[in-house]
């Protein structure tokens, strides 16, 4: 019984959590059903039946003791070791599964799914530039142009691996959207670190902590707490008498702590706000300097108002999801589904496979539910309701209201399973009405947060109840929050005494539904109601949604136009603000949910803002956004401007210059919709197209030949990753009518190469005479329009900073690191009709650097780019500016215009 035993017990224990736990174990006692065990050094004792619990509890006790060993070189105190096994313990049972509270989830769907055997790593972009090597490129660059030396090229905008970026910085702030896995990958995080599994992550042994700020600020209401003394006090509950105080200051002491801060932007009092971000940020200051780290989460939207600056922190913004991602998804997901139900056998790995076959194919024969996929929230639903037998809708409105439905049938069946008479339930759309004006109460008193105290939601459902007619509102308030409570439906308990929906998004929606219910048809009421907030940040969501619901669930499509059209007409908030937004919910309820007239109107409207030098830049840059996506383009897209033969001044010293031949050039830089036949009819795969050098380059033999300073640089952008340009499928650089940015010089010629088959006739880059002639007309101006530097006239770094001169490396630098220099990047291509050329050439300056078919010198090493971009400052957008840069390299400020020769 011993040798059983024992052979029984290793292999437990060894795989418990991921991680091994060594020594030998020994039996000491035997009786009937009790074991009393006793371990050698490095393993732990199990005391009763063994079971998944015990084996997790006995992890835990020899993670702690090698945690405290690998800091100290003398055992620490028996209560300290206890009070980290208490809190590890807290750690798994907390988040060792995906919550499907609240989820909707039946029968067919088990309810214990592991969060690290289905989590799909994120990816993000950085937000700043890095790296010693770029400041000094720029500064060496500031201080010999405007002489035509090469500015070093930009750091890839490559999307990287959060946990590598964790790795390589002290502290890192993750930009998100809702459902963008934000507060996931930070239990992800913890819990890898509680199973023991630190040091496959390079993360070594570290105690991980992690809290909601927004618990932070109700605590900070009440008392002047400090930061470390509240994550004490928050975890005091787990650990009863247990010291979890002094196990925190002693890891933050010994450098050994992971600290988790989840919602950064769910503080909306401002001046409790500005205080949780100076006490976050001098924390951070204090304690990384003993070698901590730290992970901060916050929405895109908001952050803005709450950013923290300190030394070492840096920020990075989530990517969707893509193809890849989605796709080991759905695998784990059906795999982990299958195998709980079944086991791990062969029929369930055939079961997994065929759900897996039927989710992917149901996700990319739908591009609606594809794009909703790229969503990891989004795609966790579409997965439950897919599982569930639901047919998969194509708009998010439309997935919310199939889904929190599905939820609340799951939720009354419980309910009526419960032991209640089935008479005394309510239906689902009974439910709905007291949800949905809850919902917008909460987000009423807490917009953004979605946190409640208990006793407060507690009166408004009876007040809710009354008004429902209930003879009992205290009683049936107090049924409703146990109800909640007990079976765990949208609404959730969230900490001591709050409530909260179980995601922000559901209480956005609900609030949405009660705007709309409350309406009852009405256009200026919805319109007068949301409109008192527009601009404000915790209330988009739920104006988008308010629309789409009046046209898509109500079917109300004529009032959802009459909505955007009120905005339109009234022009609530700041100039520009409500017309973007207009844009924005007609794209949410795009095709059905609003009328074609009302979308005229939005558009005209968004063209009209787009060119005002009254709207803020940002708000003219999203009304170029919205656009693009909505299909408007300019009516000459594709015209060229012919420009004659002649005498003009050119260059800096304006010498006279002769156009033997008169030429035609294209009005705009080529966009991105332009770019994209170009791609579609297989521009990449067609050699003909290229020359040698450039079919070189597409097939990567080229690199070798490049200039040495850019050999590097074209290591990140390998041959497969040369069938489209550089940044292709991010949507902040590929908006239909945006300038196409992310080409080499090989791109932009057999770009040129595919057009002239196309027209009939010959089409190439500009000669930098060419370019400059139809820049600056005959007369040497300057700009385009004239002598004197205007802001309003083009898309570059004065126009974003609204300052008249950001010349100088050190305005420069300030700017880019500053709120306006994280908004900026190309502009929509009409935008700046008041900075055309004389001959009426659009965006010769700003915008983006465009590619001349000239070289640098007879080396022929460099070509030529012309008319600065964007990224910089008035000094390289005048006309005269030249740069070079080697032909294989590419950028986000880089595109380029074509030419049809006359000769």
């Amino acid at each position: 019984k011993q040798a059983d035993l024992q052979a029984q017990l290793r292999p437990l224990l060894e795989t418990a959590g991921g991680a091994v736990v060594a020594g030998n174990v020994q039996t000491q006692e035997f009786t009937g059903r009790d074991k009393v065990v006793k371990a050698k050094e490095n393993s732990t004792a199990i005391n009763g039946d063994v079971t998944d619990t015990t084996i997790i509890n006995a992890k835990t006790v020899v993670i702690a003791k090698q945690y405290w060993r690998s800091l100290h070189s003398k055992r620490p105190t028996e209560n300290l070791e206890q009070a980290t096994v208490a809190y590890l313990n807290y750690l798994l049972t907390r988040h060792r599964y995906l919550k499907f509270k609240g989820m909707g989830v039946s029968d067919r769907v088990p309810l214990k799914l592991p969060l690290l055997n289905l989590y799909v790593p994120l990816k993000a972009r950085l937000e700043m530039p890095e790296g010693e090597t770029w400041k000094r490129g720029l500064r060496l660059a500031g201080r010999e142009l405007p002489g035509g030396e090469e500015i070093e090229a930009m750091r890839l905008s490559e999307p990287q691996p959060v946990l590598d970026l964790l790795q390589k910085h002290d502290g890192l702030i993750i930009l998100g959207d809702p459902g963008a896995g934000k507060t996931t990958f930070l239990k992800y995080m913890a819990l890898t670190l509680a199973v023991g599994n630190g040091d496959t992550l390079e993360m070594g042994k570290r105690l991980p902590i992690l809290v909601s700020l927004s618990a932070y600020a109700v605590a900070l209401q009440e008392n002047d707490v400090r930061l470390d003394d509240f994550i004490a006090d928050y975890f005091h509950h787990i650990g009863a008498d247990l010291p979890l105080g002094e196990m925190l200051k002693e890891a933050l002491e010994a450098g050994a702590a992971l600290i988790l801060l989840d919602g950064l932007d769910e503080v909306k009092e401002v001046g409790l706000r500005h205080t949780v971000i100076e006490r976050v940020a001098d924390f951070y200051a204090f304690q990384r300097q003993a070698g901590n780290k730290f992970v901060l989460t916050s929405r895109v939207v908001g952050y803005r108002s709450v950013r923290p600056s300190a030394e070492g922190l840096v920020e990075c913004t989530l990517v969707d999801f893509e193809e890849e991602e989605i796709e080991t998804f759905v695998k784990r997901w059906t795999t982990a589904l299958e195998k709980q139900a079944l086991g791990d056998t062969a029929v369930a790995q055939v079961d997994a496979q065929q759900e897996q076959d039927e989710l992917l194919e149901a996700i990319r024969q739908n591009p609606g539910v594809r794009q909703l996929a790229s969503n990891p929230l989004l795609l966790t639903i579409l997965a439950l309701m897919k599982r569930q037998g639901v047919t998969l809708p194509e708009r998010r409105v439309e997935l919310y209201d199939q889904y929190v439905k599905t939820l609340l049938s799951t939720w009354n069946r419980a309910r009526s399973l419960s032991g209640r008479a089935s008479g005394r339930d309510p239906d689902v759309i009974r439910t709905l009405r007291i949800l949905a004006p809850l919902a917008l109460w909460m987000h009423e008193v807490s917009p953004g947060v979605g946190l409640v105290k208990r006793e407060d939601v507690h009166r408004k459902l009876a007040d809710l109840f009354q008004e429902r007619g209930e003879q009992e509102p205290e009683t049936a308030a107090r049924q409703f929050l146990a109800d909640v409570h007990e079976h765990a439906a949208l609404l959730l308990e969230r900490g001591s005494g709050q409530y909260g929906f179980i995601h922000l998004t559901f209480e956005e929606y609900l609030a949405a539904m009660a705007i709309a219910i409350n309406a009852q048809g009405n256009a200026q009421l919805v319109a007068d109601y949301l409109g008192r907030v527009v601009g404000e940040q915790a209330w988009r969501e739920v104006s988008l949604l308010t629309v789409s619901y009046l046209g898509i669930i109500q079917q109300l499509d004529t009032v959802a136009g009459e909505v955007v059209e009120l905005w339109v007409e009234e022009q609530p908030g700041e100039p520009g603000e409500a017309v973007v937004l207009t844009g924005e919910a007609v794209l949410d309820a795009c095709p059905e949910g609003v009328p074609p007239s009302s979308q005229a109107r939005v558009i005209a409207a968004l063209v009209e803002t787009v060119q005002s030098a009254d709207v803020k830049p940002e708000l003219r840059q999203r009304a170029g956004r919205n656009l693009g996506r909505l299909g408007w383009q300019p009516e000459d897209l594709d015209a060229f401007i012919p420009i004659p033969a002649g005498p003009f001044l050119y260059g800096e010293e304006k010498r006279k210059e002769i156009i033997e031949h008169p030429y035609e050039i294209a009005k705009y830089p080529v966009t991105n919709l332009q770019y994209g036949r170009f791609i579609d009819a297989k521009g990449y795969k067609r050699q003909e197209f290229w020359s040698e050098d450039g079919w070189d380059w597409r097939m990567g033999d080229y690199d070798s030949k490049a200039p040495e300073e850019y050999q590097n640089w074209l290591k990140g952008r390998p041959p497969e990753k040369r069938e489209e340009p550089f940044f292709w499928q991010d949507s902040r650089w590929n908006n239909p009518i945006f300038p196409v940015v992310g080409v080499s010089w090989f791109e932009a010629e057999a770009y040129c190469n595919w057009l002239a088959a196309e027209l009939g006739k010959p089409i190439r880059l500009p000669t930098e005479q060419e370019w400059e002639r139809a820049a600056r007309g005959t007369d040497g101006r300057k700009y385009p329009w004239g002598e004197e530097f205007n802001r309003h006239k083009l898309n570059c770094a004065e126009f974003w900073a609204e300052e008249d001169d950001l010349s100088g490396i050190d305005k420069w630098m300030k700017w880019w690191g500053s709120e306006s220099g994280n908004q900026a990047s190309t502009t929509l291509v009409g935008q700046f009709a008041e900075g055309q050329s004389p001959d009426g050439v659009i965006d010769m300056s700003g915008n983006v650097w465009e590619w001349a078919n000239t070289w640098w010198t007879d080396k022929q090493i460099y070509r030529v780019v012309r008319g600065g971009s964007w990224f910089y400052d008035s000094r390289l957008a005048r006309c005269a500016c030249r740069l070079r840069v080697a032909p294989g390299s590419f950028n986000y400020s880089m595109g380029f215009r074509v030419v049809s020769p006359g000769s």
